[in-house]
């Protein structure tokens, strides 16, 4: 398995959707600058719909290459790296918290003005959690979501986070062996799977993961799903030993107003069949 996670580890290496999109850092209102990428269809028509993709925590933009790639055919397209990430251009006085991550979200939906009868918002794992937070605080009001294996809280080794609030940042570089370990043994499905997760390792900041995680590693948040009312569709991959179907299910039964489709395992949350059961949802709510 080794040998597959390394080859798979250099083949993450080159995104086509960088090649083309266009990029720019926003300014959000605490003074930290987000990086942000676009594109557009060549031929808008009133139908045409924007996806702004809001990942999970550190994740990088090749972990979501074919999914960008197939929506930029039919969608406008606005993927964001949150503040924890490589890029992100922050002081001591970037502020933190879930309330922060939702208002970056925000902030650059009122940025790039965008239309939110037809926006439609896309968030994986933690990104799901920030999208349903601002939802649930009424901070934005998409045409609707889709909530891709969101967690109860931040997912973490067993007593990792605990930790996390107390040591130094540059421990992180001490964890990160036995956090690779965990990822391989216990969180990944395949091969590949273990490969993206550990290249977010590698490309991981310890300053800013322990700046941004620490107010984050305590908090449950099924009450933030229980008052989101507006439409989600839910998607869950009931094979991915990192993200629980379980709770998906869950989460689910709090939201009233959600659809739960099951994917199967990781890689078709990450590729084509995510993107077919987008299109599948709009045609089945258009009739």
């Amino acid at each position: 398995m080794v040998a597959e996670i390394e080859k798979n580890f250099f083949d993450l290496q080159q995104a086509e959707y960088e090649k083309f999109a266009t990029e720019e850092y926003l300014m959000m209102s605490d003074g930290a600058q987000l990086r942000v990428l676009s594109s557009k269809v060549d031929k808008e028509t009133d139908k045409t719909y924007t996806i702004v993709l809001f990942a999970g925590w550190g994740s990088v933009v090749l972990g979501w290459d074919e999914v960008l790639m197939e929506l930029s055919k039919d969608f406008n397209v606005l993927y964001i790296e949150s503040r924890e990430k490589g890029s992100s251009i922050i002081s001591k006085k970037s502020e933190t918290g879930m309330n922060r991550m939702s208002d970056d979200l925000k902030e650059i939906i009122n940025l790039k003005k965008l239309d939110q009868r037809k926006t439609i918002l896309f968030g994986s794992c933690f990104g799901a959690t920030v999208i349903a937070h601002g939802l649930a605080n009424n901070k934005y009001n998409p045409l609707f979501s889709v909530l891709v294996a969101p967690p109860a809280r931040f997912d973490l080794p067993p007593l990792t986070r605990y930790i996390v609030p107390i040591v130094p940042f540059w421990s992180f570089n001490i964890l990160k062996p036995l956090l690779k370990i965990w990822i391989k043994k216990s969180k990944s499905e395949s091969p590949e799977q273990a490969a993206k997760y550990i290249r977010v390792l590698d490309e991981a900041q310890g300053r800013k993961w322990k700046k941004f995680g620490k107010p984050l590693a305590l908090p449950k948040w099924w009450d933030t799903y229980a008052n989101v009312k507006s439409e989600v569709l839910l998607i869950a991959a009931e094979a991915d030993k990192m993200h629980d179907a379980k709770i998906t299910k869950k989460i689910a039964k709090l939201m009233k107003n959600s659809t739960y489709k099951n994917l199967g395992d990781n890689k078709s949350t990450h590729s084509l069949p995510v993107v077919q059961a987008l299109r599948e949802y709009i045609l089945e709510r258009q009739k």
